[in-house]
């Protein structure tokens, strides 16, 4: 709402947030509780009870063997760090000459190397590319 009184739908809450309202009273209260609980835990070289028991729940939802789960800071983090386990994947199976990454076109997949490198929105590369040698 505007100082004037207008009602304004936030239809767009950018390209990286879900559109949930601004200040929702339920989202409010849970972001309280979390951060009175622990409001961060680093991944790196430790864990949380909180965390294993999501990843847990994460698993759940997949067949077979896909039970494995790996969290990451943002979007454009978890994309270069999918990138960097398939290269590694790959080269643990010794096949590492398969280090062809591919994208989709106008895909976005993040701001960093590896994200822009697959990303399909060739602006949002094309200014980095001239001063390293790919191949």
């Amino acid at each position: 709402e505007t100082t004037e009184g207008r009602q304004i739908l936030d239809a767009f809450s950018g390209l990286w947030c879900s559109n949930l309202g601004h200040c929702h009273p339920k989202i409010t209260e849970a972001i309280q509780a979390q951060a009175a609980k622990m409001d961060y835990s680093t991944a790196f070289n430790f864990g949380h009870e909180d965390a294993f028991t999501l990843a847990n729940i994460i698993a759940d939802q997949f067949p077979g063997t896909l039970d494995h789960v790996f969290f990451t800071n943002s979007g454009s983090e978890a994309v270069d760090t999918a990138l960097k386990m398939a290269l590694a994947y790959h080269r643990i199976n010794g096949e590492g000459t398969r280090t062809r990454l591919i994208g989709r076109v106008n895909g976005y997949h993040g701001v960093g190397f590896g994200g822009i490198s697959v990303g399909g929105m060739v602006n949002n590369r094309k200014i980095f590319w001239k001063p390293f040698k790919w191949g």
